[in-house]
């Protein structure tokens, strides 16, 4: 019991804690640590099980981990995708499991996870797990797994949304002093480039290209990111007291200062900014965006851009730039900023951007101008795909261009009609592309296109011909009737044929009654059977 309360980050059931960090596994090496040291190797089953984002998050949890036991026989496996880790999981359980809420519980559902051993549950981190597609499942984790449990919560900042979450997915949980008991403090202003964890040391060298700076102090808390950092400042040609590397947030110096890591609290922040107006470039993870302004005591945070970057970028118009500024600043982006960080592995951000934007532009429909319309005919095509279909012009337009391979230059005005569409193509390669589209599928419809004459220039019906050799029947001639004579007696249908005066309704008989099989004689009326020949 005395272990338990010297150690309050340890997984014990029954106890919920918050830890309230930036979103960086290095920042969190001291609680990993606490929590590897919690596992029993002996016992071979699942024990802890890490929440995590996505199935990048995953690895790196699994990774940060690993790192973690060291030499001690700690089994992880990252659940990136559940056929794999089932597999894993089947042939030999390990003890700790990381991955997304919905990769975990297929696990639980398929029994290759088993719940009963598991004795902590950590969420890392919280905030992004929400914005994520995959919180959906998260509901179904928690209830297959023990009330007893307890459950560790890792977020970047603490709102009151994610303080009623935390309520509901951690009930009671304690605090930690990791940075939610910090006050703000006055606002610091910081600079940031967006890059991803693998790719830190490579846009450290074109920070320190673009920036030219005379004096640098470079921070990093984890030993191995502060070797690299040394090394790519010594290849720069700075002497040692020019650029140095520090791993605490002792230093007072008004050199300007580059943070390859975040600092875990807003004390170290302040420590490391001083009182002077200090420079501050920040690497960060775009998902590390929100931590760093709550670190700054919500300061402004603004770009760099790089400069062989700016001058790949040069030659976009200020139209859009003012259509990327308004999904900025209106839209909410956090998905696709998600989505498209492990590119920053490789390139930057405003290349990523660059190349997105190319994308969209292939994709656009190009409408000709007047002089390129009067210098090529277009054909207008019969597409059977309208809107009762739900198809839009544009996705008509991409399956030209990605099927027939043609430009969108060549591609005119779309006509999306109830049931059909119309297209205008050059008419060049109108039969071209007719053919080529026609069987293609469009939101899951198959398609049929032709080319559309318009109605006046199709040929006139011919009259029907003769059926072989007979004569046309002449139309007969009624000639003049005259007027017929009326009627006598009363109107059709004026009174049943055995209320007539005149005549008299007869009683059935069933002698009378007509016999097919006797036969009528072609009279109407019954006959008698003939005697046969040996009777007469």
């Amino acid at each position: 019991m005395e272990s338990e309360v010297k150690e309050p980050t340890g997984v014990t059931r029954g106890q919920n804690v918050v830890h309230v960090m930036p979103l960086d596994w290095s920042a969190a090496d001291r609680l990993l640590s606490t929590l590897v040291d919690r596992i029993d190797p002996a016992r071979a089953e699942t024990q802890l099980l890490i929440v995590t984002a996505d199935a990048d998050s995953a690895t790196a949890a699994a990774d940060a981990l690993v790192q973690a036991a060291g030499d001690r026989p700690v089994s992880v496996i990252a659940a990136t995708s559940s056929p794999r880790a089932a597999r894993l999981l089947k042939s030999s359980p390990a003890h700790v499991v990381t991955g997304a809420p919905g990769e975990l519980v297929t696990l639980l559902q398929g029994s290759a996870l088993k719940p009963a051993s598991v004795r902590g549950v950590v969420f890392a981190w919280l905030d992004p797990i929400l914005d994520t597609p995959d919180a959906a499942p998260l509901e179904t984790l928690l209830g297959e797994l023990p009330k007893e449990g307890a459950r560790v919560v890792l977020a970047a900042e603490l709102t009151p949304s994610l303080e009623a979450l935390i309520e509901r997915y951690a009930r009671r949980a304690r605090r930690t002093p990791d940075g939610a008991s910090d006050p703000a403090g006055a606002p610091i202003k910081a600079e940031y480039v967006a890059t991803s964890a693998v790719g830190r040391i490579a846009t450290l060298r074109r920070l320190l290209d673009a920036l030219d700076l005379p004096r640098a102090v470079l921070y990093a808390r984890t030993e191995v990111i502060r070797v690299d950092a040394a090394r790519v400042a010594r290849a720069f040609g700075y002497p040692a007291d020019a650029v140095r590397v520090i791993g605490d947030a002792g230093d007072a110096s008004i050199d300007p200062l580059i943070l390859l890591e975040l600092p875990t609290t807003r004390d170290a922040m302040r420590a490391l900014a001083g009182t002077s107006g200090r420079r501050i470039y920040a690497l960060v993870q775009p998902s590390q965006l929100a931590s760093l302004r709550g670190l700054l005591s919500g300061g402004m945070i603004t770009p760099v851009s790089l400069i062989e970057a700016a001058e790949r970028a040069r030659g976009h118009d200020a139209a859009l730039r003012a259509s990327l500024r308004d999904v900025l600043v209106s839209g909410d982006v956090r998905r696709e900023v998600l989505a498209l960080e492990p590119l920053l592995a490789e390139f930057d951000g405003i290349e990523i951007a660059a190349a997105a934007l190319r994308m969209l532009e292939q994709q656009r429909p190009a409408r000709p101008t007047t002089s390129a319309a009067q210098s090529q005919p277009m054909q207008r095509l019969f597409v059977n795909l309208g809107e009762k279909d739900g198809i839009r012009a544009q996705e008509i337009v991409t399956a030209i261009t990605t099927e027939a391979g043609i430009p969108g230059s060549q591609v005119g005005k779309v006509e999306v009609r109830d049931t059909h569409s119309l297209v205008e193509v050059a008419a060049s390669v109108a039969e071209l592309v007719a053919g080529k589209i026609t069987g293609s599928t469009v939101r899951g419809r198959r398609v049929q296109a032709r080319l559309d004459t318009p109605r006046e220039e199709r040929p006139a019906r011919s009259a029907a011909p003769f059926r072989g050799d007979r004569p046309a029947r002449p139309a007969f001639d009624k000639g003049d009737r005259g007027e017929r004579p009326a009627r006598s007696g009363p109107p059709r249908g004026a009174a049943p044929r055995g209320d007539r005066p005149d005549r008299p309704a007869r009683p059935f008989n069933a002698v009378r009654k007509f016999d097919r099989d006797a036969g009528s004689g072609g009279t109407g009326r019954p006959t008698r059977p003939r005697p046969r020949r040996d009777d007469a």
